[in-house]
């Protein structure tokens, strides 16, 4: 038997919610880690919270480093395909 596809939509219950949020930013970050170990890539992971608590990832690199490298990049190359637009479509 296969796992239920979830509808994607914003859970209503601010617990059940707040519990959500907690397990999958530690499966994002345990992914992001992953990727920046096997790939030799430079990551950058900044979430807040419902409750705008913040957390933080990088790799090799702090976090101020790699956003400086975007900060430097042309505005044609920020959004690239992966922008924020393609991924909620």
């Amino acid at each position: 038997m296969g796992r239920v596809k979830l509808q994607i939509k914003m859970i209503e219950n601010t617990t059940n919610r707040q519990v959500t949020y907690s397990k999958r930013r530690n499966g994002l970050i345990k992914k992001a880690y992953e990727l920046s170990v096997l790939c030799d890539v430079d990551v950058a992971l900044i979430m807040f919270s419902p409750s705008e608590r913040l957390s933080l990832f990088s790799g090799n690199k702090s976090i101020e480093e790699i956003l400086a490298r975007y900060v430097n990049l042309p505005g044609h190359e920020r959004g690239g395909r992966f922008s924020s637009a393609f991924l909620l479509s």
